[in-house]
């Protein structure tokens, strides 16, 4: 028609990548069979998710005030998958319960910890916690720890974040209402892996 001011547009929609971070309770509590239960669901999680383009996941351990290595007053972080480290696919065998729990310091920390390693900018984001009860280490008991755990939660929900605690054996529902906006409870350990899986398959409408 004579027109240069005409260009044909393609618009392309695409979803934005997911950042998606398994955030495990190895306090003493968390025992032998529910760590083993917590263990098998970070494995099996990331052998579903580490081939997957539109996914980057992390998994981490906390713990604190490990007497063992001399750190009262201390939150203990440990990487066990992340983008930046998948040299050793036989990390998550050596998750286990530890000694207390700094909840919204780890929760903290962790997210902290994906935004500087997110290859994906803008990317969504999703935080499971996987624990069996309330934070508890020195200085950090039910009066403190639990609203500075809301405290953190609701902190990394305003940056973009979606945050789902699980709970297993030990966790009280009141409790986990106090700290988090989104929680489930699963009563049967052995049923840990599938409803962390069914978590991720409603965010990413699979």
């Amino acid at each position: 028609l004579g027109r240069t001011d005409l260009f044909k547009n393609i618009v392309i929609d695409e979803d934005k990548p997911l950042d998606v971070c398994l955030l495990v309770d190895e306090s003493g509590s968390m025992g032998t069979w529910k760590m083993r239960s917590a263990r098998e669901c970070a494995i099996a999680l990331r052998e579903s998710l580490k081939d997957n383009q539109a996914l980057n996941l992390w998994v981490f351990g906390h713990t604190a005030d490990g007497y063992d290595w001399n750190g009262l007053k201390e939150t203990n972080m440990s990487v066990y998958w992340s983008p930046t480290y998948k040299s050793d696919v036989k990390a998550m065998g050596s998750m286990r319960a530890r000694s207390e729990n700094r909840d919204g310091m780890a929760i903290l920390a962790s997210a902290d910890r994906v935004k500087g390693e997110s290859p994906s900018i803008g990317s969504n984001k999703l935080m499971i916690v996987i624990s069996d009860g309330e934070p508890s280490a020195d200085s950090y008991r039910f009066p403190i720890g639990v609203p500075h755990t809301k405290k953190a939660v609701k902190h990394i929900e305003s940056q973009g974040w979606n945050v789902i605690q699980v709970g297993i054996s030990g966790a009280r529902e009141h409790i986990m209402k106090d700290m988090f906006t989104n929680y489930i409870m699963v009563e049967d350990t052995a049923q840990l892996p599938s409803q962390v899986s069914k978590i991720i398959r409603k965010v990413i409408k699979v």
